[in-house]
């Protein structure tokens, strides 16, 4: 199977979809896990760090869920912002949910700014909030390949009509073909 296209398998909604869930709060990354596993058909994975998700990456999610506050318990660690830019980088079709526990308007424009799709802020509505995003999320992610898809074959159309004007240029040069114009004089 080619490897021209991230699209090769076909959109279909019914499909687990991969889901990277990256929190560093084990108790609230259980939560999470169960609650995607038993509301969705997902193939939910865990990360207590972006850089374990990092490495996961081949996987290619569809959606990631990430902490904006992975730094808060490791110092060292990279915070959500720092891994955010790097999977918007690797996977640029990859929607990234930012979850926090910060309810300021600064933090969910800076988030939006570096490519998420949405922010929530952690609480009492962010389970209903994430299976909102999720019916939305369906549809945007089938918009995005299909966007993708027609792009990609106006371009190999393209090169086919290049690639075609230039064999009848060449046969017209050869003298293996000859072109004629009648205006109607």
């Amino acid at each position: 199977m080619s490897h021209l296209f991230p699209y090769e398998v076909p959109i279909n909604p019914k499909r687990a979809r991969t889901v990277f869930l990256i929190e560093d709060e084990p108790l609230q990354r259980q939560l999470m896990l169960d609650y995607l596993k038993d509301k969705f058909t997902l193939d939910v994975h865990g990360f207590g760090s972006g850089e374990e998700a990092l490495h996961q990456l081949h996987l290619k999610p569809e959606l990631v869920i990430l902490d904006y506050n992975l730094d808060s318990s490791d110092s060292t660690a990279s915070n959500g912002i720092e891994i955010l830019k790097k999977i918007r980088e690797a996977l640029p079709l990859t929607q990234v949910i930012m979850l926090s526990s910060q309810d300021k308007i600064s933090v969910s424009v800076d988030c939006m700014k570096h490519g998420a799709y949405d922010y929530i802020v952690k609480g009492d509505s962010a389970f209903s909030r994430l299976q909102h995003l999720f019916g939305n999320v369906d549809e945007m992610m089938d918009n995005i390949y299909f966007r993708k898809f027609y792009k990609d074959m106006l371009m190999l159309l393209s090169i086919g009509i290049l690639l075609f004007a230039a064999f009848m240029a060449y046969a017209v040069h050869a003298g293996w073909a000859q072109i004629s114009f009648d205006f109607g004089s």
